[in-house]
């Protein structure tokens, strides 16, 4: 029996290769006939998936043990949230997602009224279609989600409990807007090189769609950290895994990419910068797909190794060639016009300057990021055995420069763009100065000495005035949405800092009625409570929550034994301030007598914090301004 999704999907394939060959016949013979066939024919195929997503959704939702997929990642006791999410909780669900966003984006650019000049929608979408196909490909022929089982059983085998989280339910899904709208700018440039436009008009169409999608990323990063720091159990929300590098290789080159794009039109390399970041970044979006999907390196958030693997690794290496070829092809439509003025000293205290500074140590990160994460593979196909590198490795590489850029960021919003004279530069930058040795001051003594902490909350305090200096001036929309950008990432820098600094870790056996102290608070613990369900128990604890006298609040921890799961899922109790989070974790139990995991962590709301201050800077670019009438 072949069930309708299948149907859907070949329908959709056949389509879209349907798109291809009347798109190019229709733009070499201008046949406008043919072109509206393609664009036709591309909605249609869009709609076939559609369909066949919510036809999988459907055979979740109403508990259709006949797919394999179904079987492997639901059961009938699944609450109907995580019935949903459960479509992308596996391989070839997660592909069928990030297929239907990139469809999704596809109808966006196709009606479009400024792509239709010139019949640039077809082109793009022509692009566009190829990877279309090949994730139909992948979809009917190896890693299909509507595979059949011979014997239907009665109820599937569960959703891994640590997927039973709202992180789950809106963390995949924003990764993959992300990765796929860095598939539009790539498409730009590609169509632009093979015409040979001198015109560069990628630059301004690719502008929103990477702002978009950086931004999408950005959310899918942060949310992703949330997820581990709620439901993993061990007090973190990075772990430098390969797969959490994975996405963190597109965010920094694509980080450059904003910066580069937001440059005023005509300065030196721009065109060059902006066609290798855009390439580069479309790469890496496949390059994570590849490690997530190819068993090369070990994580706790990889699929299963098999062809799917090195059927990427086979298309990164055609991207990769073709990328290449066109950037050396058409470099001489690469070069900016016109010439910049001669370098002076006052032009190293710039916009411009900073930016340039601040890419390349952007890339510096990605390359020691890079190395550390693929040295395990090095290791192993170079030496006589596995070396996987650990924190300090990547702390030692990233910090420094993480630090250098965020310097760059604080001072360049009291820079001019070409050049800032001395006199003016000193005047508006002696308050951030002074509030940032004070703050230097301050916390190198409640860090009991930490240099390398001082150092952060000075840089972040710097940049902070700087920035609130700057709006305080009148300032157009643009800007004041980057500076807010940039007030969010050093918020989040402060949080980092603070929740690496300030810790306090707390492993105490206790009975009922014993208290723990935990810096300036004091948890009593009542015992243990079980509560029985039909196809599972969770036994919880619930403790006290005292500072002085004064009662603050409770904190619970439970794990949850489940019928269908060989391991429980763990639910950790946070007790969140500005100012700390406390963070429990019910480690063990014999009767009454429990194992308590309690952590003291400083400033962690301020991570989540200044996310929020990023989406707001970001909404406040991407609203276009009123036009003056």
């Amino acid at each position: 029996m072949v069930s309708t999704g299948v149907v859907l999907l070949y329908l959709a394939l056949g389509l879209s290769i349907y798109a291809i060959i009347t798109g190019i016949t229709g733009i070499k013979g201008h046949n406008h006939s043919l072109l509206t066939h393609s664009r036709r024919a591309t909605t249609i195929s869009v709609i076939s998936i559609g369909g066949a997503a919510l036809s999988l959704l459907r055979a979740f939702i109403g508990n259709d043990f006949r797919f394999a997929y179904v079987v492997r990642n639901s059961e009938r006791s699944l609450p109907l949230v995580y019935k949903i999410s459960a479509l992308w909780a596996g391989q070839s669900g997660s592909l069928l997602l990030w297929l239907l966003i990139l469809s999704i984006m596809t109808l966006i650019v196709h009606y479009h009224k400024r792509y239709r000049e010139e019949e640039l929608d077809t082109k793009v979408v022509i692009v566009i279609n190829l990877v279309r196909v090949l994730f139909l490909v992948l979809l009917l022929f190896v890693t299909s989600p509507f595979e059949m089982v011979e014997v239907v059983p009665r109820d599937g085998n569960g959703l891994n409990p640590m997927l039973q989280s709202l992180g789950m339910v809106i963390h995949p899904p924003i990764l993959f807007t992300g990765f796929s709208g860095f598939l539009i700018p790539f498409a730009f440039v590609v169509v632009d090189l093979l015409k040979r436009d001198k015109e560069a008009g990628w630059l301004r169409r690719s502008r929103p769609w990477v702002l978009f999608s950086w931004t999408m990323l950005t959310a899918g990063i942060v949310t992703g950290g949330q997820w581990a720091y709620t439901e993993l159990g061990w007090g973190g929300y990075w772990a430098w895994d390969p797969v959490e590098n994975a996405s963190l290789f597109p965010w920094l080159t694509a980080t450059a990419l904003v910066h580069t794009l937001m440059m005023p039109k005509g300065k030196r390399h721009t065109k060059l910068w902006s066609v290798v970041l855009i390439m580069v970044t479309f790469l890496l979006t496949i390059f994570g797909t590849f490690l997530t999907r190819s068993g090369v390196l070990d994580s706790v958030h990889a699929f299963s190794s098999g062809v799917l693997g090195q059927i990427f690794l086979a298309v990164l290496g055609i991207i990769a060639a073709v990328s290449l070829y066109l950037g050396i092809s058409r470099r001489g439509l690469l070069q900016d016009e016109g010439e910049s003025a001669d370098f002076t000293p006052s032009h190293w205290f710039s916009k411009w300057t900073s930016i340039q500074i601040a890419n390349v140590v952007f890339l510096l990160i990605f390359v020691g990021v890079f190395l550390g994460t693929m040295f395990p593979l090095i290791s192993r196909t170079f030496g006589d055995r596995e070396i996987v590198l650990d924190e300090s490795f990547y702390h030692q590489i990233s910090i420094p420069l993480f630090l250098i850029v965020l310097f760059i960021m604080g001072i360049s919003p009291i820079c001019d763009w070409d050049s800032t004279h001395p006199r003016l530069l000193l005047r508006r930058v002696w308050m951030p100065g002074l509030a940032g040795m004070i703050i230097a001051l301050f916390s190198y003594r409640i860090s009991d000495g930490h240099v390398t902490a001082s150092l952060s909350f000075a840089i972040g305090v710097f940049g902070l005035v700087a920035h609130l200096q700057e709006i305080v001036r009148k300032c157009h929309k643009r800007k004041l949405g980057a500076y807010l950008v940039h007030i969010g990432i050093i918020l989040m820098l402060i949080g980092i800092t603070g929740s690496s600094v300030f810790v306090e870790d707390v492993f105490q056996t206790v009975n009922p009625g014993d208290t723990v102290a935990v810096g300036d608070y004091v948890l009593e613990y009542p015992g243990l409570q079980v509560k029985w369900g039909i196809y599972h128990h969770t036994v919880s604890t619930t403790l006290d929550i005292y500072k002085g006298d004064s009662f603050l609040g409770e904190l619970t921890s439970a794990k949850t034994f489940r019928d269908s799961q060989k391991q429980p899922s763990t639910d950790v109790g946070i007790f969140s301030t500005f100012k700390e989070d406390l963070y429990l974790n019910l480690a063990g139990w014999q009767s009454q007598t429990a194992q308590l995991h309690i952590q003291r962590f400083g400033l962690v709301r301020w991570i989540w914090l200044g996310s929020f201050v990023i989406y707001l800077g970001m909404l406040v670019i991407m609203i276009p301004a009123k036009k003056r009438s």
